[in-house]
């Protein structure tokens, strides 16, 4: 019997102590959905539609190589290039956009990105 109310007065203590659980949903800071789960401060690609599984690539700096993308989400501070071709054996491309960071714009480009370029320069359109 006093063990039993040990335990429960060591519960309630622990109740007590944590932290209320809020009510309200969180919101992006201009009323914009964030992209699943870019972390702030970096660049973010998936490989299809879904930006709620982890993504094939984050970067904050420039990166090269090849990797399939489909979805990608700049929340970053700064400019992001995005250079890729349409497909593997495609000899379309390759291809170069620019994407202006946060404010809640995904931007669906199928293809194989070969370059990312981080820059403070304007894009050019």
């Amino acid at each position: 019997m006093l063990k039993s109310l040990a335990v429960a007065a060591a519960v309630a203590g622990v109740l007590a102590t944590a932290p209320p659980a809020s009510a309200a949903p969180a919101q992006a800071s201009d009323g914009m959905w964030p992209s699943g789960n870019c972390p702030q401060g970096v660049f973010c690609l998936w490989p299809e539609w879904n930006e709620w599984m982890t993504p094939a690539l984050t970067t904050n700096t420039d990166w090269s190589g090849e990797i399939p993308g489909y979805l990608f989400y700049n929340n970053t501070s700064r400019n992001v290039d995005i250079t890729f071709r349409w497909q593997h054996d495609s000899p379309w491309g390759p291809f170069t956009i620019c994407l202006t960071p946060g404010n809640g714009q995904d931007t669906y480009w199928p293809g194989i990105v070969t370059n990312v370029k981080v820059h403070t320069q304007p894009c050019v359109w």
